[in-house]
């Protein structure tokens, strides 16, 4: 607890004080502009976030606190990023992983369109815009005016008007290839990705799993653990289970 506790405050000071930085943090707050570039320094590329409080916020939970940095036995070839937002942690998958193959899935259309431009220099990258969901159905998001990295899915009604996006299952994401990391945010989703049709779990080598509430807690933890999956201590957000 104690060593999460001094990781967290040296993360955070470093990326605000010399990652980030107070000039690009006064830039944001400043600008009148729908977007910007900004750099860090283990990232050889510009990223393009919007001047809000959840862009520079992913940016510090994804490159100050390095949440995404799980230990794996071995270099991944394939790793699938449920819940994408703007495509930071693709970015620093792909960064820490340049031979992984990374597919990179995100509901909202703004959210998957700053993701492909901060993913286009990563060829190994792919960015979906649809949903990660148990099931091939269409969904739709249940709260649209919250904030875009709050969204949450659910099923669209059978006598819908046939609008909405689908629903991508693992099995079709990951084409039935073994899922070396598995990262899931998908606020809520997890309760019913990790009890319906799971057979997937039997392919993934670890996972980081951000858990909303006790229900999809419950499922999670269960799921793994029949899976023979073991815990391991927490990643900033997330859970992490490994094998």
């Amino acid at each position: 607890m104690l060593q999460n506790i001094w990781r967290y405050i040296v993360g955070t000071v470093r990326f605000f004080l010399f990652d980030f930085g107070p000039g690009q943090l006064l830039t944001v707050l400043r600008t009148k502009a729908a977007t910007l570039e900004v750099r860090l320094p283990q990232v050889p590329h510009p990223l393009v976030i919007r001047p809000t409080k959840p862009d520079v916020l992913v940016l510090w939970q994804t490159f100050g606190l390095s949440q995404c940095a799980v230990p794996l036995p071995q270099a991944p070839k394939l790793i699938l990023d449920a819940g994408a937002n703007i495509g930071c942690t693709a970015v620093f998958l792909a960064n820490t992983y340049p031979h992984a193959r990374i597919v990179a899935v995100e509901p909202d259309v703004n959210n998957a369109a700053l993701a492909r431009k901060n993913c286009a220099t990563y060829p190994q990258v792919e960015i979906v815009e649809g949903a990660v969901w148990p099931r091939p159905v269409m969904l739709e998001i249940e709260n649209p005016t919250d904030e875009s990295w709050a969204f949450r899915m659910r099923e669209r009604p059978r006598d819908g008007d046939g609008s909405g996006m689908r629903g991508m299952t693992i099995d079709e994401l990951s084409k039935g290839a073994p899922i070396d990391l598995l990262k899931v945010d998908i606020e809520g989703g997890e309760k019913q990705l990790f009890t319906e049709e799971t057979q997937w779990l039997s392919r993934v080598g670890a996972m980081l799993v951000e858990l909303h509430g006790a229900e999809c807690t419950r499922a999670v933890a269960n799921a793994a653990a029949s899976s023979g999956f073991k815990s391991l201590p927490p990643q900033g957000e997330y859970v992490v289970y490994a094998r």
